[in-house]
C-alpha cells in the first residue's frame, strides 16, 4: 500500500523542510523564484516597449512642430507672391505664389489631423484658415488681372488678408505650444515609468537569485535530513537489514537484524553470517555468490535455525539477497557487496501450522457432524467434493453440479427453494428456508437450511457456506403439539359452549321460579293472604340467592378461562353509585344497617365497563352488609387525578391479618366458622378483584378485628385496552331508533330542545358543534336530526351535505333550526323541514310527531321456547294490561308477525329451529318491520361479539333472573309511550 502525503507521514516532514517553516514557507521555494524571474523579464520587456512607444510619440510631436513651422513659412511665401503681383502686375511675381500652393498641400497632408482639428474648442482649424487665405489671395490676383491695380488695392485695403494671416500665425503658435506641452508630458512619464520598471525588474531579479540560492541550501539540508531519517527508518525497521562486503562479512546491521542474530544464527559485525552456524554456509553460499559475482537477486530464501528459545525449538527466517553496486543509481557494473533482508517468520509458520491443524479438525468435525455442511460458488452452484452431501443424498458431483441439487428436494418444496436461493444469491443476503430432502434411502427428511455469503475484504463474494440440519423429529413434535393445541381449542370451545348452555339451562328455570313467585305474591296480595306472602317471598329470595351463586360460579369459570370481555362506555359516576345504593338498600336494611353516601362534587363521567363496576360495588356492599349488624356502612367516592377511588367502610366484625391474607382466595372465607355463621361461597371478593384488575385498577383492604373493614377500589377514569377500543367502535343501540339528535352550539338552546323532546317521549342526544354532531349521527343513526347553521369548526350546511352524502344515514330526516332565513337553500341541500328561531313549540311538536314509531298499536309478541317461562311472562303482561301474542321459536314468531304486526317483540336468543340472532336479521331486513322495538330477554352471557351482532337490531338487552317483572314492565312502557299513556288513563279511572 503506497503512502500518501499527509499528517504523520514522512512526506509532510519533507514538505515543511523544503519550503521552510511558517506561513511564508510555501512562498520561499522554486515556484516563487520562477515567478520573480518572470516578473523581472516582464518588467524589462515592458520598459523597452514603453520606451519605444514614447520615442515614437516624441518624434511625432517634433514632426508636428516642424511641419507647422514649414506650413506658416509657405503661407508667407504665398502672401509675398500675391502682394508682388498686386503691386507690379508682372506674372514673374506669381512664381513663389504658385510654388507655395503646392507645398502648402504637401505640408497639410503631412500634418494630417493636427491641421484639420482646431486646438481651441470652437475655434477654426489651421487648414480652414489656410484655405481662406488661399481663397483671398486668389481673389486679389484675379481682381488685379481683370480690374486693375485699384480694384486689387481696394480689396487688400479691406484688411481681410492681414486678419487671416494673423489668425494663421496664432493657430500655428497654439498648435506648436500644444505639441511642445505634450512632448514635455511624454518625457516626464517616460522618466518615471522607466525608473519604476527598472527598480521592479532589479528587485525581482535579485529576489529570484536569493530564493534560488536559498532553495539550493534548503535542498542540501533536506537531503542530509532525509538521509538521517532514512537511516532511522532502516535502523528501526521491523525487518532485519544488513550489508555484506565482498568477503561476505557483515559490515552493518540494523536493530532488528541484531536481535535476530542474537536469537538465531548469532553472527556479529566483521564476521561471516555463518560464523556461529557453519551449516548455513552450504545453504547460503550459492545465493551470496550469485548476488556478488552475477548480480542476481535471491528473494525469500527460507532458513531454519535450531534455537532452544524458539517455539518448537526452531526459528524460521526468510532471507533475501541483492547486489550492492557502486554507482549512485545502482546500475554500475561493479558490485561492492551484498544487501541482506531478513524476516523472522517463526510466528507466521506457527500460525500456519495451527491453521492447518484447525482446518483438519474442522474438516473432521464436518465429516462427523449430523448436519450436512456444503459450499457453493458465487453463482450459487455447489462446489466439487461435497462429501457430506454425497453421503446423505447419494448424488455424485455430476448430479449435484449447477442446480442439480434441487432434484433431491421434494417436488412440493422445490419451487420455493429455488426462489429463495436465487434471491439470496442475487442480494447477497443470508439464506434461510426449510424443505424436505430425499435421503439416499429414498425417504424424505425435513431440513432446516441456513447459508451465509463469505465476502472478500473488497466486498466481493468469495463463496457460500451452508448447512442442512435434520429437523424431522422437531417437525413431528410440532405436528403433535399442533394437534394437541387443536384438541385443546376444541375442548375450550366445547367448554365455552357448555358454559353458555349451562347458563341458559340454569338461569331459565330460576327466572321462571322468580317470576312465578312475584306473580303469586301479587295474587296473594289481591286475595288478602298476607300470611302466605312471606313464604312466597322466601321462595323468591332463595331463588335469587341460588341465581347469584350460579352467576358467581359461571363468572369465576369465565375468569379462569380468560373469556371475560370488557364493554367500556361513558356514564355519570354519581348516577351509577346512587343506582347501586338503591339496589342494595333492602339487603343493607335486612340486618338493621344504614348506608351513607359520601360523593365528591367533581366525579363527572367515566369510561369503563359500568356493568362490572356495578357488580364490584354490589359485591363489596353485600359483603359489608353480611358481616355488619345494626351498624353503619359508608360508600365514599372521590376523583383523584385520572382515577376514581371507591371506599366501602363498615362497622362490622372486622378481620385479623391472617384472615386478610386469605381474603381474595377463591372458594375461601376468613375461616370455617365464618362460613358456617354467615354462609356464602367465598367467590364474591375473588370476582371483584379479578374485575378490578381487568379494568386496570386494584382493590385494597384495611381491617381491624372487631372494629370493621374498609375496602378501597381504585379504577382509571378512562379504561385503556383493546376491549375498550372495540367497545367504542360499537354503535350505541339503546333507544337509537327513538333518539333525536340536537346539534347546536348554544347550550341554552340545546337544553330547551332536549327538555321538550324528552317530554314528548323521545330519547335525546346533543352535540355542541357540527363535527361532533356528524360523528354522533353516524354512530347513533337517530330517528331525526335538529340542526343549527351557524356553528364553529363545521357549520350546519356542511353537516347537511355530509349527512345526505352518507349512504347509511342519508335518508335520516333533518330539520334546520336557525335564526337565518335560508329556507330555499336548506331545501335545495336536502333538509326535511325548516324552523326559524325563536322556536314555535307548537310547530316543532307537529314536526316531531311525524317521527314517532307507527308500530305502537299491535300486541306484544313474546318469543320464548321454554313453555313455563313463556307462560308466566304472558300472564304477567296480560295482568299489566298489555295485549300479548306467543311464539315458541323464531319461525313461529315470523308467521305471527305476518298475521298481526306487533307493537313490540320480547325475544329470547337461544331457541331451536331459528335462534334470536337469525330472527332479528329477518325482522330488520323487512322495511315494514324495521321500526318495531325489540327487547332481548335472555339467560345467555352476552359477549362483545353478541353485542356487535345485536347492534342496530335490539332496543334493549335484559338478563333473565336479574330483571324483575316490574322492571320489565317499566322497560316495555318506556318503549311504548302510547300504551303507557293508555295504562295511566285506565289507572286514573
Amino acid at each position: 500500500m503506497s503512502a500518501q502525503p499527509g499528517a504523520g507521514s514522512i512526506f509532510s516532514l519533507r514538505r515543511r523542510n523544503w519550503r521552510g517553516a511558517g506561513p511564508l514557507g510555501p512562498l520561499m521555494g522554486s515556484p516563487a523564484a520562477f515567478v520573480l524571474l518572470v516578473v523581472a523579464l516582464a518588467t524589462g520587456t515592458a520598459n523597452y516597449l514603453a520606451g519605444e512607444a514614447d520615442r515614437a510619440a516624441t518624434a511625432r510631436a517634433n514632426a508636428t512642430i516642424a511641419g507647422v513651422e514649414r506650413l506658416v513659412s509657405e503661407v508667407k511665401d504665398l502672401e509675398t507672391g500675391e502682394r508682388g503681383f498686386v503691386l507690379v502686375g508682372s506674372e514673374d511675381y506669381l512664381a513663389p505664389y504658385t510654388a507655395a500652393l503646392t507645398k502648402i498641400e504637401t505640408e497639410l497632408a503631412s500634418l494630417g489631423s493636427a491641421a484639420q482639428e482646431p486646438v481651441r474648442a470652437g475655434g477654426p482649424s489651421l487648414a480652414g484658415l489656410i484655405a481662406q487665405k488661399r481663397d483671398f489671395a486668389a481673389r486679389a490676383i484675379t481682381a488685379r488681372r481683370e480690374q486693375g491695380f485699384e480694384a486689387a488695392t481696394e480689396l487688400v485695403r479691406t484688411g481681410e488678408g492681414k486678419r487671416l494671416m494673423d489668425a494663421i500665425r496664432v493657430e500655428a503658435a497654439t498648435q506648436q505650444d500644444a505639441s511642445a506641452q505634450h512632448l514635455a508630458t511624454l518625457q516626464a512619464q517616460e522618466h518615471r515609468r522607466g525608473l519604476i520598471l527598472f527598480l521592479l525588474s532589479g528587485i525581482a531579479a535579485l529576489g529570484a537569485i536569493v530564493l534560488l540560492a536559498r532553495l539550493a541550501l534548503v535542498r542540501r539540508q533536506e537531503s542530509l535530513r532525509m538521509s538521517r531519517l532514512l537511516d532511522g527508518v532502516l535502523a528501526n525497521a521491523p525487518v532485519g537489514l544488513g550489508f555484506l562486503d565482498r568477503d561476505l562479512k557483515i559490515r552493518h546491521m540494523n536493530r532488528a537484524l541484531a536481535t535476530m542474530s542474537e536469537r538465531g544464527f548469532g553472527a556479529d559485525l566483521g564476521a561471516p553470517i555463518w560464523a556461529i552456524l557453519p551449516t548455513l554456509r552450504t545453504e547460503l553460499a550459492p545465493k551470496l555468490a550469485a548476488a556478488l559475482r552475477e548480480g542476481l537477486v535471491s528473494p525469500n530464501v527460507p532458513v531454519a535455525v535450531p534455537t532452544l528459545s524458539a517455539p518448537g525449538g526452531v526459528r524460521q527466517f526468510s532471507m533475501s539477497f541483492y547486489p550492492l553496486r557502486g554507482a549512485a543509481d545502482g546500475t554500475g557494473p561493479e558490485v561492492e557487496g551484498v544487501g541482506l533482508v531478513v524476516v523472522d517468520e517463526t510466528i507466521r509458520h506457527l500460525a500456519e501450522t495451527r491453521l492447518r491443524r484447525s482446518e483438519e479438525r474442522f474438516r473432521s468435525l464436518i465429516e462427523a457432524s449430523a448436519a450436512i455442511v456444503w459450499t457453493a460458488n458465487p453463482e450459487g452452484n455447489l462446489q466439487r467434493r461435497q462429501v457430506a452431501w454425497t453421503r446423505f443424498t447419494g448424488q455424485d458431483e455430476a448430479a449435484y453440479s449447477g442446480l442439480g441439487f434441487l432434484d433431491v428436494v421434494h417436488p412440493e418444496d422445490r419451487e420455493h427453494t429455488r426462489t429463495a436461493w436465487s434471491e439470496a444469491v442475487a442480494t447477497l443476503q443470508p439464506y434461510a428456508t426449510e424443505h424436505r430432502l430425499r435421503a439416499a434411502s429414498g425417504a424424505y427428511r425435513h431440513m432446516s437450511v441456513r447459508a451465509v455469503p463469505i465476502l472478500e475484504p473488497d466486498g466481493t463474494l468469495r463463496e457460500w457456506v451452508g448447512t442442512h440440519t435434520d429437523i424431522t423429529e422437531r417437525k413431528e413434535a410440532e405436528a403433535a403439539i399442533e394437534a394437541a393445541r387443536a384438541a385443546a381449542e376444541a375442548a375450550n370451545a366445547a367448554k365455552s359452549q357448555f358454559l353458555a348452555n349451562m347458563s341458559h339451562e340454569l338461569r331459565t328455570p330460576l327466572s321462571a321460579v322468580i317470576g312465578y313467585a312475584e306473580m303469586v305474591q301479587e295474587e296473594l296480595d289481591d286475595l288478602g293472604e298476607a300470611d302466605l306472602i312471606a313464604d312466597v317471598k322466601k321462595i323468591e329470595a332463595n331463588a335469587r340467592h341460588l341465581l347469584g351463586l350460579i352467576n358467581d360460579v359461571l363468572d369465576i369459570s369465565k375468569i379462569e378461562a380468560d373469556r371475560v370481555e370488557i364493554y367500556a362506555e361513558d356514564f355519570a359516576v354519581a348516577a351509577v353509585v346512587r343506582d347501586v345504593a338503591t339496589t342494595v338498600e333492602g339487603l343493607i336494611a335486612k340486618k338493621g344497617n344504614s348506608l351513607t353516601l359520601d360523593l365528591a362534587d367533581d366525579l363527572g363521567t367515566a369510561h369503563t365497563d359500568v356493568t362490572k363496576l356495578r357488580q364490584c360495588l354490589i359485591n363489596l356492599l353485600s359483603n359489608a352488609a353480611k358481616f355488619t349488624e345494626n351498624g353503619r356502612i359508608t360508600l365514599s367516592v372521590a376523583r383523584i387525578g385520572d382515577a376514581l377511588r371507591f371506599s366501602v367502610a363498615d362497622t362490622g366484625i372486622g378481620m385479623t391479618q391472617e384472615q386478610v391474607g386469605k381474603l381474595f382466595e377463591r372458594f375461601t372465607q376468613a375461616d370455617a366458622s365464618t362460613t358456617r355463621r354467615f354462609g356464602g361461597t367465598g367467590l364474591g371478593l375473588a370476582i371483584t378483584r379479578a374485575f378490578a384488575e381487568m379494568l386496570g385498577g386494584s382493590i385494597d383492604v384495611a381491617s381491624c378485628d372487631g372494629a370493621g373493614t374498609t375496602f378501597t377500589l381504585t379504577l382509571p377514569v378512562l379504561f385503556q385496552g383493546a376491549a375498550a377500543e372495540h367497545a367504542e367502535g360499537t354503535p350505541e343501540t339503546a333507544d337509537d331508533r327513538k333518539t333525536i339528535l340536537v346539534v347546536d352550539d348554544d347550550s341554552a338552546t340545546r337544553d330547551l330542545l332536549a327538555r321538550f323532546l324528552e317530554r314528548e317521549g323521545f330519547a335525546v342526544a346533543v352535540a355542541e358543534d357540527g363535527r361532533r354532531g356528524l360523528e354522533l349521527a353516524r354512530r347513533l343513526r337517530p330517528r331525526a336530526v335538529l340542526l343549527d347553521v351557524t356553528m364553529p369548526q363545521m357549520d350546519g350546511w356542511a353537516v347537511l351535505r355530509a349527512l345526505r352524502a352518507d349512504p347509511d344515514i342519508g335518508a335520516t330526516p333533518i330539520v334546520m333550526v336557525t335564526v337565518l332565513d335560508e329556507q330555499n337553500l336548506a331545501f335545495s341541500l336536502g333538509a326535511t323541514d325548516y324552523l326559524q328561531k325563536p322556536i314555535d313549540w307548537g310547530n316543532l311538536r307537529q314536526i316531531v310527531d311525524r317521527f314517532r314509531s307507527v308500530a305502537e298499536d299491535g300486541p306484544i309478541l313474546v318469543v320464548e321456547d321454554e313453555a313455563d317461562v313463556r307462560g308466566h311472562l304472558c300472564s304477567y303482561l296480560r295482568r299489566e294490561g298489555f295485549p300479548v301474542v306467543e311464539a315458541e321459536n323464531g319461525v313461529d314468531a315470523l308467521e305471527r308477525m305476518e298475521a298481526d304486526r306487533p307493537c313490540l317483540v320480547l325475544l329470547d336468543l337461544m331457541m331451536p329451529e331459528m335462534d334470536g340472532f337469525a330472527f332479528l336479521r329477518r325482522v330488520r331486513a323487512r322495511h315494514d318491520w324495521r321500526e318495531v322495538p325489540v327487547v332481548v330477554l335472555t339467560a345467555k352471557d352476552i359477549t362483545a361479539d353478541d353485542r356487535r351482532r345485536l347492534a342496530g337490531h335490539a332496543d334493549r338487552v335484559l338478563a333473565k333472573g336479574s330483571t324483575g317483572l316490574g322492571e320489565l314492565a317499566r322497560e316495555l312502557r318506556s318503549l311504548m309511550p302510547m300504551l303507557a299513556d293508555t295504562d295511566e288513563g285506565r289507572s286514573g279511572h
